[in-house]
């Protein structure tokens, strides 16, 4: 998870939280994508809040490639597999290419 509360040499943890941008002309674009917390507190309620402000992310990184390996023409199955090894980790939480593209 991405600590936001600074480390011991002042600074950040890195782990898996990180901004993407998708950047073209064919893009449906104008959107934010994924979930913003509403929530930073560390309860029995919130499953996304741990300790030091450690988020554990919505979505996953493999959200938006695996639209994007779709346009390329890339298949379900054992090639997007190859691609993407991770993808099927995370059922609903990734976007396909009619999400992604407007074209």
């Amino acid at each position: 998870a991405r600590t936001l509360a600074p480390n011991t040499g002042d600074g950040s943890d890195h782990a898996w939280g990180a901004n993407h941008f998708h950047i073209g002309g064919g893009l449906a674009g104008g959107k934010v994508r994924g979930l913003y917390p509403d929530d930073f507190e560390q309860s029995p309620t919130n499953p996304i809040a741990l300790s030091r402000g450690r988020m554990v992310p919505t979505y996953p990184w493999d959200a938006m490639w695996k639209g994007t390996a779709e346009w390329f023409g890339i298949e379900e199955g054992s090639e997007m597999g190859k691609v993407l090894p991770m993808h099927t980790n995370f059922p609903g939480k990734t976007y396909n290419a009619a999400e992604l593209y407007s074209n």
